[in-house]
């Protein structure tokens, strides 16, 4: 547990805030900034607001759990924090399942916010179905960015707030998300990712979205204070990003990965988990994980991460997945019957997803059909869509329990 927040680096913020502002020519040329929704949340009126991180003081214990997601390669974080749910980014399309899982596994059934860092498929691809399944009270943004209208399109209804650097959002009471980046527009989205500090019980937490080594070089010159116990490294762990200069100005104690080696090799690159080492840091990746890593921040500010624990997955498996009918069979191989509420088939070619019915009850040795709008017969339960399984590519179908589990698999044939 550190505490090496500078003077120097507090005297730096005036210089942050005009960073933030100033633009090229040629930058305001070539990508306006958008308009952007400062909406009040319902509800919120009265908690205290503050619009600049020098101004508030980490106090009190907290009760602090933080899911890191197996969403591929690709962001999805959770965080509950006194009973409120949080998300730092959404994952791709098929990521809803395992967000629901979080969901589940931290006992929400709702959140205060998301924050989309920025606007790749990988970052904010689960987002429109989420909103559409679980209360979100304001999807959080930076101010600057390419492509916020993304986020406007998959928002529907949910506030959207961008923020500055230096501006906080009140977490609970005490404790606050800071907003340290981005500092100025770059043309590579990845490098306006939002940055976000989460100093709690002593500890300090930095989610780094998919920042590579230009926006890490626009914070340091701006005198922040990166220093932090656990870090969500940036971008993937690609070797573009987390310099050995960033590195000496965080050097985490615990340092979180979030990719899928089987997706993009290149990811968690060697060169930074030798560099993570080096500094002492714990490594955890999430594609070694089948749900998620559960990591705490104890009263004392010890940070504790260990793969989450999850139930067993009812015997259900799968009989059939057919290319031609578009249809799926699935059988329960048990001696129960099994409520397929909040269990989902997941298509991997097409990312394609599919949730149970609450009070879906599949007996013991029975079987159920689910077909497309393409299968002509009478399915038990119909997939609101024409095809799923890909005609001419192989394509895995994957049945997904609501903790997360995958409880079997199939190609399609």
């Amino acid at each position: 547990m550190k505490r090496k927040h500078t003077l120097a680096a507090l005297l730096m913020i005036p210089l942050l805030l005009f960073a933030a502002c100033a633009k090229t020519e040629k930058e305001e040329e070539t990508a306006p900034l958008p308009e952007t929704e400062e909406t009040a949340v319902p509800g919120t009126e009265d908690r205290p607001v503050s619009e600049d991180y020098l101004t508030v003081t980490p106090a009190g214990v907290h009760d602090v759990r933080i899911l890191f997601l197996n969403v591929g390669k690709a962001d999805a974080i959770l965080l509950r924090i006194d009973g409120q749910g949080f998300m730092i980014d959404t994952g791709t399309e098929s990521a809803p399942p395992m967000l629901a899982a979080g969901m589940n596994l931290m006992d929400l059934d709702s959140l205060r916010g998301i924050f989309i860092t920025h606007t790749d498929s990988d970052h904010v691809g689960g987002l429109s179905r989420f909103i559409a399944d679980y209360p979100v009270e304001t999807v959080y943004t930076s101010a600057i960015s390419a492509d916020w209208d993304k986020v406007e399109r998959l928002r529907g209804g949910v506030p959207r707030t961008a923020l500055d650097p230096g501006q906080v959002v009140e977490a609970g009471e005490g404790v606050w998300f800071e907003v340290l980046g981005p500092v100025r527009y770059n043309p590579r989205d990845d490098n306006n990712s939002l940055v976000l500090r989460l100093r709690v019980n002593g500890a300090t937490l930095l989610f780094c979205g998919d920042m590579m080594t230009d926006e890490e070089k626009s914070l340091m010159y701006a005198g922040m204070d990166l220093d932090c116990d656990l870090l969500k490294v940036g971008h993937h762990g690609e070797k573009d990003a987390t310099s050995d200069s960033f590195l000496q100005e965080a050097s985490p104690s615990v340092a979180v990965i979030c990719t899928d080696r089987a997706e993009e090799s290149d990811t968690a690159h060697k060169s930074i988990i030798k560099a993570l080492g080096k500094i002492g840091a714990e490594i955890y990746i999430t594609d070694e994980t089948p749900v998620a890593y559960d990591v705490t921040v104890t009263e004392d500010g010890e940070i504790e991460a260990e793969n989450v624990r999850t139930p067993e997955p009812a015997p259900v498996s799968f009989v059939s997945v057919s290319k031609a009918d578009q249809l799926v069979i699935l059988e329960n191989t048990g001696s129960e019957a099994v409520d397929l509420g909040g269990w989902w088939i997941v298509s991997e070619t097409g990312g394609e997803i599919f949730r149970f019915p609450d009070g879906t009850l599949i007996g013991p040795g029975e079987t159920l059909s689910l077909g497309t709008n393409h299968y002509t017969g009478e399915p038990d339960l119909r997939w609101n869509d024409t095809r799923v399984w890909h005609k001419s590519k192989e394509d895995r179908a994957v049945l997904i329990d609501p903790w997360g589990n995958e409880a079997d698999f199939m190609l399609s044939e």
